[in-house]
C-alpha cells in the first residue's frame, strides 16, 4: 500500500481544541498546514494520522521509540513523530496532499520504510493502550506526552 500525506483541517482543530498534548496547541493554522502520514495500522476501525516534524531529534531515546526519523537535504533532524498521532474517523476532516509538499527523497523514505512505520507505531500504540490500562501513561516517559490520551473512548478505553 501507498502511504498517503495529507492535511487535516483545520474546523477539525478548532472542533477539538479542548484537546491536550498536541502540537501547535492554539494556532489552528499552523496545526492544518502540517504534513501528517495516514498510517494504516487499524486498531477498532481507526484511522491513525502520524505528524512529519522539522525537528524531531533522536527518533530512539533512553524510554523508548517516539517516532522514525525521515530527513532531507534541509532538515536532516526531520522525521514522523509518533506521541502526537492523531485519531481521525472523519473522513471530511482530510485534505489530501495533492502536489507534494514535501522534498522527493522523504517521500521516498517513507515510502521505502512504509511498512517499518507500520510496525513501529503498532508497537508504541500498544504499549500506549497497555500502560492507559493500568493508568500509568502519565508516569511513562515513552507515553506522558502522547496526544493519544485525547482518543481514550476510540480506543475502547472508558
Amino acid at each position: 500500500m501507498e502511504p498517503r500525506l495529507c492535511f487535516i483541517k483545520e474546523s477539525y482543530f478548532v472542533r477539538h481544541s479542548g484537546y491536550i498534548k498536541m502540537l501547535d496547541t492554539g494556532n489552528t493554522r499552523k496545526q492544518s498546514r502540517r504534513s501528517h502520514l495516514c498510517v494504516m495500522v487499524r486498531q477498532d476501525e481507526n484511522d491513525f494520522y502520524i505528524p512529519l516534524r522539522n525537528n524531531l531529534g533522536a527518533e530512539v531515546r533512553k524510554f523508548g521509540r517516539i517516532g522514525h526519523g525521515v530527513p532531507s537535504e534541509k532538515r536532516e533532524n526531520a522525521g514522523l513523530d509518533y506521541r502526537y498521532a492523531l485519531i481521525i474517523n472523519d473522513s471530511s476532516y482530510i485534505e489530501p496532499q495533492i502536489e507534494k509538499k514535501i522534498p522527493r527523497s522523504q517521500y521516498q523514505k517513507i515510502k521505502k520504510d512504509y511498512e517499518t512505520i507500520q510496525a513501529e507505531f503498532t508497537v508504541y500504540l500498544n504499549g500506549f493502550i497497555k500502560a492507559a490500562k493500568k493508568k500509568r501513561n502519565e508516569k511513562e516517559p515513552l507515553y506522558r506526552e502522547s496526544s493519544l490520551i485525547n482518543y481514550l473512548s476510540e480506543l475502547g478505553l472508558c
